[in-house]
């Protein structure tokens, strides 16, 4: 059971930061947090940029934590996908940077 955990580890951490960010996204749009200026930026940019780069740090963290896997073709299945988990948290909050706050 914990191998299995192991190995799908960091895509759990890509679907937790994925809807993390979907649901502030929605939050901040209805509460008009895209009005509210904070650091040059608005605020909703600056809740949704902050949630992205500590998503980012969590699936990083545990990717390097597994970056020398063992004999095992399930160490290295855990590894592998670890990292993959950390790229796709890292594309999937790519939006935040390139699109308007809300439409």
């Amino acid at each position: 059971m914990i191998t299995l955990l192991r190995m799908s580890a960091g895509l759990i951490g890509w679907a937790v930061a994925f809807c993390l960010l979907y649901g502030l996204h929605g939050i901040g749009c209805a509460a008009g947090w895209a009005s509210m200026p904070v650091m040059g930026a608005s605020l909703h940019r600056t809740v949704l940029l902050a949630a992205w780069i500590a998503s980012v740090a969590a699936t990083l963290t545990l990717a390097l934590r597994w970056r020398a896997p063992g004999p095992a073709l399930t160490d290295r299945a855990a590894a592998v996908l670890a990292w993959v988990g950390c790229a796709a948290t890292m594309a999937g909050g790519l939006p935040i940077l390139l699109v308007p706050d809300c439409l």
